[in-house]
């Protein structure tokens, strides 16, 4: 019998501020979306490039709001591939409702501002 393929893992914040202490020498930039619908296939929002900073989950909520996000944290240039070196990419929840900025966005791409 074949084996079963596993689900994919969810990560959370805390994992989050991990993998920043494992690349904090490396990590140059912080690319994040946010998850605008709840079905499948999943639709992301791209929010920014954010620096690496000591709060970052206390800023992404303060700007963002609580959803699901995914953070793909981003190294130093590589001049001869013309793109920054691919460190992680992680899936977290925080926890509310999203800004009124954020759940203008959403509503104005056909989705509404859910957790």
């Amino acid at each position: 019998m074949p084996a079963r393929s596993k689900a994919p893992r969810r990560f959370t914040t805390a994992d989050l501020e991990a993998a920043l202490q494992f690349h904090a020498a490396h990590v140059r930039r912080i690319q994040l979306w946010r998850r605008a619908n709840q079905g499948r296939p999943g639709r992301w929002m791209h929010l920014g490039r954010l620096r690496p900073r000591p709060a970052l989950l206390g800023h992404i909520q303060d700007m963002f709001g609580g959803g699901i996000y995914r953070a793909k944290l981003l190294g130093p240039w590589l001049p001869h591939r013309g793109q920054e070196t691919f460190l992680q990419q992680l899936t977290f929840h925080i926890p509310g409702y999203p800004t009124p900025r954020i759940a203008h966005r959403l509503a104005a791409l056909g989705y509404r501002s859910t957790p």
